[in-house]
């Protein structure tokens, strides 16, 4: 594939390069903040080889590449102003962030503190997993040195989660990131953590203030950081320029943390353990249920970027009773796409076609579904529903034995760690193993026996 070219037609097809406010790239697509979003051509863009498909959402046009999307980005950078280009992005999407309704703003702004995280989130959930598997398995015992640095590794993630995500919460909210790390730090500091965990009364100018224990907590350094970025604009606006170099972030970092120790921080505790109580409640309710609600029209939910609003909530899961019970009934979505695709490339008459089914269902069961999503399932449109029908029906299993996920870790094969028990190999790791296979055989079955037209367009 020559990236070069097909940069050129891309820039091209957006309006040039003097249309283009801004270029980034995520796992599979190029995401470009136009200037003018009628002078984009849609349509020529989806009829270029290598282009698997056009979304655009959150203010971007996102064109659908692949697993090549990294190396077109290189080639596309160099067509575009890269020296400012990062900075113009992030200024093009608050503009258009003022312009949205409050759930696109909501999901936007999850999204782009939560996005720059979930690889690190995912490899450090994949060992997790692995180690799980490792002693249920008793290849390890858990007092090895093996086992104590490894775990060192997987853990460390959530348990300064307040720190990593303060950072991305200051980029986000454009804030020094160095400051939305001493913001998170401060508050899960070992003293105050002692102080916390002691029952003891706790005063500050002799006011009570209720501590609690934030390392492996969400919301806290999310909402002090949003404050920080607001208090650092006063702090600039009276600090005297002759000490704004110290003074700015001596100002914001000390207010910060209080108001975030008296009110942030216990406010948002009650939320997250709220939020918690209501997921399991649902849960609780009805397995089953929610398996047939959420286990096929996850797909969707993803498509559409309304899943940025269940992450947080996820990882206070994570963090309140160590494991997803929700995201337990998410496994086989994702097997039965890849069922569905290589039903695809197994039935289709078309050369393009089958060749495309039988990639992307490979890449799908590796944990990347959007190619084949956009590029096969989508324009056929009858694939797409029975991978939903087979992602509901699958996850049957998983309800019935009470699968769960214990670290986030990837998709896919590379997904079944997460699944393990701490504690051992329990009824629910089957369960993964089993709404997986389900859900891949009836989106195979499904989409070859009732949703391949005799002529593909």
């Amino acid at each position: 594939m020559d990236y070069k070219q097909m940069a050129k037609q891309i820039v091209d097809a957006v309006g040039g390069n003097e249309n283009i406010s801004g270029l980034t790239h995520c796992v599979t697509r190029l995401r470009f903040v136009l200037k003018d979003a009628s002078r984009a051509d849609v349509n020529a863009m989806k009829t270029m080889d290598g282009v698997i498909g056009v979304a655009i959402q959150g203010g971007q046009h996102q064109v659908i590449i692949g697993k090549e999307v990294e190396d077109v980005f290189e080639e596309a950078v160099k067509l575009v102003d890269a020296n400012s280009i990062m900075d113009v992005v992030d200024e093009q999407l608050d503009d258009i962030d003022e312009k949205k309704n409050f759930w696109d703003g909501l999901t936007s702004t999850i999204s782009g503190i939560f996005a720059p995280c979930l690889p690190v989130f995912a490899a450090c959930g994949v060992l997790k997993g692995l180690l799980s598997l490792c002693t249920g398995l008793h290849i390890l015992n858990g007092t090895e040195g093996v086992y104590s640095v490894l775990y060192a590794i997987a853990d460390a993630i959530f348990y300064f989660f307040p720190i990593i995500i303060g950072a991305s919460a200051a980029e986000k909210f454009k804030l020094n990131k160095y400051v939305g790390m001493v913001i998170g730090a401060s508050m899960m500091y070992p003293s105050l953590i002692e102080a916390a965990s002691s029952g003891e009364p706790f005063t500050f100018l002799g006011i009570p203030m209720m501590l609690s224990n934030y390392s492996s907590t969400v919301f806290p350094s999310i909402i002090a950081v949003y404050l920080a970025s607001k208090l650092n604009k006063i702090s600039a606006k009276i600090c005297p320029k002759t000490i704004a170099y110290f003074g700015v972030p001596f100002l914001t970092l000390t207010v910060t943390v209080i108001l975030s120790l008296f009110i942030v921080g216990p406010l948002m505790t009650y939320v997250s353990y709220g939020l918690a109580t209501i997921m399991n409640a649902v849960y609780n309710f009805s397995p089953l249920l929610c398996a047939l609600l959420i286990g096929g029209p996850w797909i969707v939910i993803v498509m559409l970027g309304l899943h940025w609003a269940f992450i947080p909530v996820f990882m206070v899961e994570f963090m309140q009773v160590g494991y997803s019970s929700m995201m337990g009934l998410l496994g086989s979505n994702q097997f039965a796409v890849a069922g569905s695709l290589l039903a695809v490339g197994l039935k289709s008459s078309e050369e393009k076609m089958k060749n495309l089914g039988i990639s992307t269902g490979v890449t799908c069961l590796l944990g990347i579904s959007e190619p084949g999503i956009y590029g096969v399932l989508l324009p056929l449109k009858k694939p797409f529903v029975t991978s939903i029908i087979a992602g509901s029906l699958g996850a049957i299993p998983g309800a019935l034995l009470a699968t769960k996920v214990y670290a986030a870790g990837a998709s896919g094969i590379f997904g079944f760690p997460s699944n393990m028990n701490p504690a051992g190999v329990d009824a629910g790791f089957y369960g993964a193993l089993l709404q997986a296979a389900l859900g891949f055989a009836l989106g195979f079955v499904l989409t070859y026996l009732f949703a391949i037209p005799k002529k593909e367009k």
